[in-house]
C-alpha cells in the first residue's frame, strides 16, 4: 500500500507542476485528486476492510416488522 501512496503522490506533484506551467485546469484538478488520494487511500482501505469483516460477524436483521 505504501508504494501506491508514493506513486500517487509523485504523479500528483508531476501533474501539479505540468498543469500550472501549461495552464491546464483539468490537469490541476487531476493533481488535486491524486494528492488527496495519496494521503487518504490507506485509512480508506483499512476502513473498508474492517467494515467488510464486521458485516460477516454481525447478527442478521429481520426483514419484517414485529
Amino acid at each position: 500500500m505504501d508504494y501506491v501512496e508514493i506513486a500517487l503522490l509523485l504523479a500528483g506533484f508531476v501533474l501539479l507542476v505540468l498543469g500550472y506551467r501549461r495552464n491546464r485546469r483539468g490537469w490541476l484538478v487531476a493533481a488535486a485528486l491524486l494528492l488527496f488520494l495519496s494521503g487518504n487511500l490507506g485509512p480508506f482501505a483499512r476502513g473498508v476492510a474492517e467494515g467488510w469483516a464486521s458485516v460477516g460477524s454481525a447478527p442478521s436483521v429481520a426483514s419484517g416488522h414485529h
